[in-house]
């Protein structure tokens, strides 16, 4: 569970070990907004089924060189989703082409916030 709390005007995010994170009410300032999280979570998972594919087949590589980059957009004239979702991966070049393609369709597969955002969840919200 992710528990957000309203600490001193600020959005505090803690997890179930109790590490937390700025939330911030825009784009670029002290801490992370809603689509920056998002962003965060699509690109952090994306990393995580990568490494375990990688770990899986025993490959050697160089972590350093991998970077994920996820931009979300708003399609026009949609004001109230984000309709568009952009991964864009550097991967080590010590891979070669074919397992390269391999390995993002395995991440892909496997993503469990990449398959939430392209089948889409119910939200259920309640008072406690």
């Amino acid at each position: 569970m992710t528990t957000v709390k309203i600490t001193q005007g600020q959005n505090v995010i803690y997890n179930g070990a109790g590490l937390q994170v700025i939330g911030s009410t825009g784009p670029n300032l002290s801490g992370l907004n809603p689509k920056e999280l998002l962003e965060a979570a699509l690109g952090l998972c994306v990393s995580i089924s990568m490494q375990k594919k990688l770990a899986h087949d025993e490959i050697d590589y160089d972590a350093s060189e991998i970077q994920i980059d996820v931009t979300v957009r708003k399609g026009k004239g949609v004001t109230d989703r984000f309709t568009d979702f952009k991964v864009t991966l550097k991967l080590p070049s010590s891979l070669d082409e074919a397992y390269k393609r391999e390995l993002i369709e395995a991440a892909e597969e496997v993503c469990t916030i990449g398959n939430t955002l392209r089948n889409g969840a119910t939200i259920e919200t309640v008072e406690v």
